[in-house]
């Protein structure tokens, strides 16, 4: 009896690892999506190749946008809409300064949106945080004023 209980854990547990049936860390961020905008790069899908100029159609985002409901009222893997840009003004001493401003639309979905300056190398200068809600979020980091020595961009981030 012993001897049969042992060669079925032993089984058990040569099989079940090699089945998958048990789920482990990476398997629990599945229903996690991110990507974004950079100004030299446009838009992308992290993970995703080709996955650029996704999410440029439609009208601005309104801070405070009321969305009607659907029939679905199912979120979809990816927002419906993500547009990044920068934004420049004029200091007092008539220099220039810009910062970045990111705005998603995704219906149903809890998610983030960052904006950020950034050195080429991706060097953080300036961030808005992550700005969560559903349907709708807009972020715009302050406003930065690079030496004469420094290449920035705008750059703005979509999460989950």
């Amino acid at each position: 009896m012993k001897r049969r209980i042992v060669a079925i854990l032993t089984a058990v547990a040569l099989i079940v690892p090699a089945t998958g049936i048990f789920t482990f860390a990476a398997d629990a961020d599945q229903g996690s999506v991110s990507g974004g905008w950079t100004e030299s790069g446009g838009y992308y899908i992290d993970g995703v190749p080709g996955m650029t100029d996704t999410y440029t159609s439609g009208t601005p985002v309104v801070p405070g946008l009321k969305v009607a409901s659907t029939l679905s009222g199912v979120p979809s893997p990816t927002p419906d809409k993500h547009t990044g840009k920068r934004l420049k003004r004029m200091n007092s001493a008539e220099l220039v300064e810009s910062a970045a401003l990111g705005e998603t639309v995704w219906y149903y979905k809890r998610h983030y949106t960052t904006a950020r300056m950034e050195l080429i190398d991706g060097t953080v200068k300036t961030t808005s945080g992550r700005w969560w809600n559903v349907n709708a979020t807009r972020a715009e980091s302050p406003y930065y004023l690079p030496a004469w020595y420094e290449n920035t961009e705008a750059r703005t981030y979509w999460g989950s």
